[in-house]
């Protein structure tokens, strides 16, 4: 009798014993901007957001399947959860068909071979359900069973890290477009690399045509276009505005969108009039961590490890200009993964000025929402909120992507107009809003036209170097062409060149190869 109760309460153990798969320790898990899961026994790969934490220890795992108020029926292939928003999702694998769910979770299957696959996913909240029947539905559809499963995990970021100290951007920009995407979020990813790429290029067709695809779905509210017709100045009166608000502060912070490098442009138009007011610090977010202090070397210039958006033409272009004005250079961008992004910006920017020069005065190039000056609705606090409280240090904030989808809505380079003239709350967390319509690449002092033809067959990439920056016939592949752009087979085309020093000038193919390469001499 004995021996047939402990034969029935073995089975009810083993009955209500976790299950899972036998395939579980096989599972890989390659983070790569997002995190990427493959198991080789069963063929199987699919890709799931970066902020999902994976349990990858057996009896971890047993005890999670207990804690969890769902029923599985079915062996447990991969557990995964997040806390923000909070949900927890496994993936099953077994013959069974059926599916006996509760429509509070959220379930998504397939057949293979006899073998279902299924993955079930639990709102740990009620608000987290929307973003956890996203998230997992975008899993799902990643999913890759059979001999053609992809093995190979490589993203458009590795594309980018391949060309990240290269100013063969037109190959860059192609090998980009070559690369498979495989849902939303990677076409996403894709676009803002072609974005960039092709913006290092200066004026372009495919610059164009990436912009039209980012841009396309806008439409300006009416209301909007009205307030900018009656409260914008223009041009000179752009400009007086910036110097007479930045005569009352010690810091000005102007944002960029780095996929606008027109954006560069006014802070270089504005930089020598504001050194004449007593602004002698420029902080760069875009700066490499200590490259501030090569540049503060004199004689120094930029090069492609200065860092990666600074390759572009006006960025470097700007770095220059600050050279020549003898601005002193600050990279602020916090690197410490171990303290709040925000306040390690702010930090750095005080630290590096104010706390060893109380007379400084600071100019900042931020990127989009790092100069808003208030919290969001949510209680973030950027890093001129972080700046204003902490140090008592009220900056004047520009900012010129909180209208950029209205800028053609002027006809002028530069418009600006008082935030206070909107009520939209993030608007209003900044002091100016600036139009900028500057896409003009005129050739002006010191530079004169220089004319170049392709005569090749095929489009190419022109870049041109300043002599003084070349040490040796190789050195262009580590410096940054002051100015570069594709230029069309059999098309001629006005480039800038100063002849009063000597100019490199190369062309490149789209895979790369050397086509041209001339110096141009200076003229006495």
């Amino acid at each position: 009798m004995k021996q047939i109760v402990y034969a029935i309460l073995f089975l009810v153990i083993i009955s209500c014993a976790p299950k899972i798969s036998p395939y579980f320790e096989q599972n890989h898990y390659i983070r790569n901007y997002s995190i990427h899961i493959q198991n080789d026994s069963l063929q199987l790969y699919f890709k799931t957001p970066a902020d999902i934490s994976y349990v990858t220890d057996t009896k971890e795992l047993k005890k999670r399947i207990r804690n969890s108020k769902i029923k599985l029926a079915d062996p447990v292939l991969i557990y995964g959860t997040t806390n923000d928003p909070p949900y927890e999702y496994f993936v099953t694998v077994s013959e069974n068909k059926l599916s006996n769910y509760s429509k509070e979770l959220v379930v998504f299957d397939t057949l293979v071979e006899n073998q279902t696959i299924r993955f079930i996913g639990n709102a740990l909240e009620k608000n987290a359900k929307k973003t956890l029947e996203i998230d997992l539905k975008n899993c799902f559809k990643s999913l890759e069973v059979g001999p053609t499963y992809r093995k190979q995990i490589q993203t458009i970021f590795d594309v980018v890290q391949k060309y990240q100290l290269s100013n063969k951007f037109y190959t860059a920009l192609q090998e980009i477009s070559d690369f498979p995407s495989y849902d939303k979020q990677e076409d996403w990813s894709k676009l803002q690399m072609q974005l960039t790429f092709s913006s290092f290029l200066g004026k372009n067709k495919l610059y164009d045509t990436f912009l039209n695809q980012l841009e396309s779905r806008f439409k300006p509210n009416d209301t909007v276009v009205k307030t900018i017709k009656e409260k914008t100045v223009y041009n000179a009166q752009a400009f007086d505005t910036i110097l007479q608000e930045a005569k009352k502060h010690r810091v000005i912070m102007i944002n960029e969108n780095h996929f606008y490098p027109n954006h560069r442009k006014l802070v270089s138009d504005v930089l020598e009039k504001l050194k004449a007011i007593g602004y002698h610090y420029l902080a760069l977010e875009a700066l490499n961590t200590k490259q501030d202090s090569l540049l503060n070397v004199p004689n120094s210039y930029p090069t492609l490890e200065t860092g990666f958006y600074t390759s572009e033409q006006n960025f470097s272009n700007l770095i220059r200009k600050a050279k020549a004005l003898d601005f002193r250079f600050i990279a602020y961008e916090n690197t410490d993964t171990n303290q709040d992004r925000e306040v390690g910006q702010a930090e750095n920017i005080y630290n590096k000025s104010f706390l060893i020069d109380p007379n400084a005065k600071v100019v900042v190039l931020a990127g989009i929402d790092h100069i808003l000056e208030k919290p969001t609705s949510q209680g973030k606090e950027w890093m001129a909120t972080v700046f204003k409280n902490k140090y008592q240090i009220d900056p004047l904030t520009i900012s010129q992507t909180h209208l950029n989808a209205y800028r053609n809505q002027i006809d002028y380079n530069y418009g600006i107009l008082n935030s206070n003239h909107f009520k939209n709350t993030r608007w209003n967390a900044v002091d100016y809003l600036v139009l900028n319509n500057n896409t003009k690449e005129p050739i002006e002092s010191p530079f004169s036209a220089y004319e170049y033809q392709n005569n090749t067959k095929t489009d190419i990439q022109i870049a041109l170097f300043l002599g003084n920056e070349i040490k040796n016939p190789y050195d262009y592949s580590k410096k940054i062409p002051y100015f570069t752009t594709i230029v069309t087979s059999g098309k001629k085309l006005e480039v800038p060149v100063d002849l009063s020093k000597a100019t490199y000038l190369l062309a490149f193919d789209k895979n790369g190869n050397l086509l041209d390469k001339q110096i141009i001499p200076a003229r006495d």
